[in-house]
């Protein structure tokens, strides 16, 4: 715990706030093919295709399951 004198001196640092999402901040201009300052919100997801997998082994209560492609 520091002592006042010690506060008054030097103070206490604000925390570093670091975003969960970077790349929402900055977007890419595909035809400069170079980084942009402008957010792009349409990057929120990841899966660019949604479909069914049938599974690798064959027991009998599991069939086609969702998956992210």
């Amino acid at each position: 715990m520091p002592t006042i004198n010690q506060l008054v001196r030097k103070g206490r640092q604000a925390k570093v706030v670091k975003s969960k999402s970077p790349a929402l901040q900055r977007g890419f201009n595909a035809l400069k093919r170079e980084e942009t300052n402008q957010s792009s919100p349409q990057k929120r997801g990841v899966c660019t295709r949604v479909g069914t997998m049938t599974p690798k082994n064959r027991t009998p209560h599991c069939g086609n399951t969702r998956g992210c492609a």
